[in-house]
């Protein structure tokens, strides 16, 4: 760590007296516009090459780091929420620009730990409160859902499922590679280790620092869990289970058959997995089980595909309806988005023929694409679908029955209440930490949070009379000016003008949103006034179409200054007229309507003041809409279907 810190105030002091020695690298501070509900303020990110960092609001009142690719950043902003993006890019020493790359790429990855971490604690809570009721308790276990729909330790073997013959070679690999009693051994010791299994007794939760990771390891429903699902993969093994019925995906349509190069790849890796797996068996780590089932699944899913000459790949799709991820594709754009998705899997096929060997990362890009094809080619035309995300990881759960642990019920109530202390003292100091508050912590301030933090660390410089530098010198010396948290500065679009007027900024820019961009490609076929007429209103716009992200409106003011008090006040009656309709039917909408008046009220006001909030939004805009209205190119198009 101090040859890493004296090597960068090497290379500041060097690029401070000879500043040709330094390369110069581009970071964006980038400016989200206002739209109504909760982006009515604006929003800020700091973008390095192609990753965007932002902070986000989220529940229950934490502030949390995000990273997007730029381009689905955009898609979900400037199309989907339909606001103007500007940017300002701020020219600073390659040293400089890695420090503060780094310091994002770490807050987040120390958010994500610790947001883990939480997960645990709460889930080592529940877990103990269902061992000391067992009855009918079971857990969740992952990939497991592949081969059973329920697990029972000492079960037999399920009667309604085939033996797969990939399983029952790699059982005989394993067998003649370690030994006729190897699995039977290796049964018994992740049996005794699960029963060995005790909770902490400490009451004490994990502290957690701002800016150095938590400790390693399992929680103790992870340790559980773990050594649980290896029991189930061993018994799956033991029984040469072929995946159940609705768990592999394919399709018969002619334009998705594998061709023999494709062919020839894919029997490659199964060999490599193959061998993979033999290793993997008799691996130290004790969380093997997972990439054990979703290995074996893979076996049988890709001698399917190897026979079949079609793509059969395990169902990956996030199995809940109420997903808030799920992108609904509406009859009349299902058609190209298939082609889209078609394409995108054809040209990975067809890459496999260049491919010496197909990597693990590889084959899981291939499982998405052919999962999405695959479910786009086997819905109907006439119908809509509602396409669910799909898990980063084949993650199919199955339910399997607690096993008891030798403990006592009184064991078991201390346990659950030190559980239950560590949990509620490491949510206070998450809420602490990362409390959301309007004007002292939002997306502007713990930007510049960061930023201050990696400059004070990696380039402070003793000053002349002795003293370390301040932040501010370091900040205008690196960055051509500093920024504090003053009151005007936390709000977004002031915090864009500070950093306009007091950073080095190299160049500025506006990227329009989907409503300004899709208007443009009208005005080069129609006639101005004829578009500006029809786009000036929602009754008549062929781009905008109504939702229930938006409160009740009638005229676009955004495109209009003078006469935006005037519409404004039509804008103001709707939502009045939306909150007496709110009011009429609160007994049936759970006060849906009236919820959204209001909302259409406060972005109404502000419209009779000359100032516009309020741009309209597509949610369900997807790209190949945007490609449709012109708005981005057909290769864009499908390299956004890919992303989202």
């Amino acid at each position: 760590m101090l040859t890493r810190r004296l090597t960068r105030l090497i290379l500041a002091g060097l690029a401070l007296c000879c500043p040709w020695l330094g390369q110069a690298r581009d970071f964006e501070f980038l400016y989200v516009d206002a739209n109504e509900g909760q982006a009515s303020g604006g929003h800020s990110a700091i973008k390095f090459a192609d990753a965007v960092f932002h902070f986000q609001h989220v529940e229950p009142g934490l502030l949390r780091l995000f990273r997007s690719d730029f381009s689905a950043f955009r898609f979900a902003y400037g199309y989907q929420e339909n606001r103007t993006i500007a940017g300002h890019r701020i020219t600073v020493d390659e040293a400089v620009f890695d420090s503060l790359h780094d310091a994002f790429k770490r807050r987040l990855l120390l958010q994500n730990q610790q947001f883990a971490w939480l997960k645990a604690l709460q889930d080592d809570y529940r877990l103990l409160s269902d061992l000391n009721q067992p009855a009918q308790k079971h857990v969740a276990l992952k990939a497991l859902g592949y081969f059973v729909e329920d697990y029972r330790l000492g079960q037999e073997k399920p009667v309604q499922t085939g033996q797969s013959l990939e399983l029952a070679a790699l059982k005989r690999n394993i067998l003649a590679e370690y030994g006729d009693n190897f699995l039977q051994q290796k049964r018994q010791r992740v049996l005794a280790q699960l029963i060995a299994l005790k909770p902490s007794a400490s009451d004490t939760a994990p502290a957690i620092d701002e800016d150095r990771f938590g400790p390693d390891g399992y929680s103790f429903a992870q340790h559980y869990k773990n050594q649980l699902l290896n029991l189930a993969a061993l018994d799956i093994l033991e029984w040469s289970l072929s995946p159940r019925a609705g768990t592999l995906l394919t399709t018969p349509i002619a334009e998705l058959r594998l061709h023999e190069p494709a062919i020839i790849a894919l029997t490659g890796f199964k060999q490599t997995l193959a061998m993979d797996l033999l290793k993997l068996i008799q691996s130290e780590r004790e969380d093997w089980g997972y990439p054990l089932l979703v290995g074996m699944a893979r076996l049988h899913a890709l001698q399917q595909s190897i026979d079949s000459g079609q793509w059969v790949i395990l169902d990956r799709f996030v199995n809940d309806p109420h997903d808030d991820r799920t992108v609904r594709i509406d009859a009349d754009t299902l058609p190209s988005m298939r082609q889209y998705a078609s394409n995108n899997l054809i040209r990975a096929s067809e890459a496999l023929a260049t491919t010496n060997t197909l990597a693990e990362r590889d084959y899981n890009d291939l499982e998405i694409k052919a999962g999405i094809a695959v479910k786009m080619a086997n819905a109907g035309n006439e119908q809509t679908l509602l396409l669910p995300p799909i898990d980063e990881t084949p993650s199919l759960e199955a339910h399997a029955d607690l096993v008891a642990l030798p403990l006592s019920g009184n064991e078991l109530e201390s346990h659950q209440r030190s559980s239950d202390t560590r949990f509620v003292a490491y949510k206070a100091q998450l809420q602490s930490m990362y409390a959301y508050q309007l004007l002292r912590r939002n997306c502007v301030t713990e930007i510049f949070r960061v930023i201050h933090a990696s400059l004070d660390k990696n380039f402070a410089l003793p000053s002349a009379s002795g003293p370390v530098e301040s932040t501010a010198q370091i900040s205008k010396r690196l960055l051509g000016g500093y920024i504090d948290a003053e009151a005007l500065t936390v709000i977004p679009f002031a915090a864009f003008d500070r950093v306009g007027s007091q950073y080095r900024v190299q160049n500025s820019y506006r990227l329009p949103s989907y409503r300004e961009l899709a208007i443009e490609h009208r005005y080069q076929t129609e006639a101005d006034m004829l578009v500006d007429l029809s786009e000036s209103n929602v009754m008549t716009s062929s781009i905008y179409r109504g939702n229930k992200n938006d409160a009740a409106f009638l005229f676009f003011t955004q495109d209009a200054v003078w006469p935006r008090p005037l519409l404004g006040t039509v804008n103001l009656s709707v939502a009045l007229g939306q909150t007496l309709y709110g009011l009429l039917a609160l007994p049936w909408d759970s006060g849906q309507n009236l919820q959204q008046s209001l909302k259409g009220i406060v972005v109404s006001v502000p419209e009779l003041f000359f100032f516009n909030i309020r741009k309209g939004s597509f949610p369900r805009l997807l790209p190949t809409d945007a490609s449709r209205d012109g708005v981005i190119g057909t290769s864009q198009a499908q390299s956004l279907a890919g992303k989202n």
